[in-house]
């Protein structure tokens, strides 16, 4: 319609007219692409919002993981703990003899961080998130998966670490007959039959045993970085929880 006006005007040398037709065309044209920007933005605004949302529910289900791995993790580590001072004593008797066996079950496995981190990478990659970003939540985040990355590679090394060489691998380490086996790791339950181990000679023997002892410093050497690292990543957590519920 409005071509058509033009052609008449033109044919007609109505430059005003022309002009005015010209004027609407980029009017309409401007205003349409405005209508669409702003759509864009807004749409972008509420993808990152969502992008939010997702970071908030992960960073709730990390500071969840850490809950319960820090009851396990000092449970776990002062049952070791104790049986390592009773063997140390090098005393034998019924009470210190079952608190070292006892200890087996836990020194059989091992503690680590297993983080969720899809929504945090999600905003630290994603050029439509990082453009919706003020200065402080891209530094915020950026040192968020840092630190993720430096305190898992620690967590990960303290949890394979001690398992280098088993225990049944110990000549005064005996394998008894199947019990029943039950634990918990990151919200998983573990129940299966496994043969127990037990040792095969008095307290007051297996206190000169290196390969036991070592077994023992190992294990509490790296396991006891877990809490330290948890500390770490549970401070990190809230501070970036604290960040979302500032834009609220």
């Amino acid at each position: 319609m409005i071509l058509r006006r033009v052609i008449k005007h033109f044919r007609h040398q109505e430059w005003t007219a022309i002009f005015l037709d010209f004027l609407i065309v980029v009017v309409g044209v401007f205003v349409g692409l405005q209508v669409q920007n702003w759509n864009e933005r807004r749409g972008d605004r509420a993808e990152y919002a969502r992008a939010l949302d997702r970071l908030d529910v992960e960073i709730n289900t990390n500071l969840a993981m850490l809950d319960a791995l820090d009851q396990q993790i000092a449970q776990s580590l002062q049952i070791v703990r104790d049986a390592f001072d009773v063997l140390q004593t090098c005393k034998e008797n019924e009470k210190n003899h079952k608190v070292v066996v006892d200890s087996f079950d836990y020194l059989q496995f091992t503690f680590g961080l297993h983080l969720q981190r899809n929504a945090l990478e999600d905003l630290t990659e994603n050029p439509v998130l990082l453009a919706q970003q003020s200065t402080n939540e891209r530094k915020r985040f950026a040192e968020m998966l840092s630190n993720f990355d430096f305190l898992q590679k620690e967590a990960d090394g303290s949890e394979s670490k001690p398992m280098n060489k088993t225990l049944g691998d110990i000549p005064i380490i005996g394998v008894g007959a199947i019990g029943k086996f039950s634990a918990q790791y990151f919200g998983i339950e573990f129940s299966k039959d496994r043969r127990r181990l037990f040792l095969n000679v008095p307290v007051d023997q297996a206190c000169k045993n290196n390969q036991l002892i070592k077994h023992f410093y190992k294990w509490e050497l790296y396991q006891s970085d877990i809490p330290v690292l948890s500390r770490q990543l549970r401070q990190d957590l809230e501070k970036t929880k604290a960040l979302l519920e500032a834009r609220q």
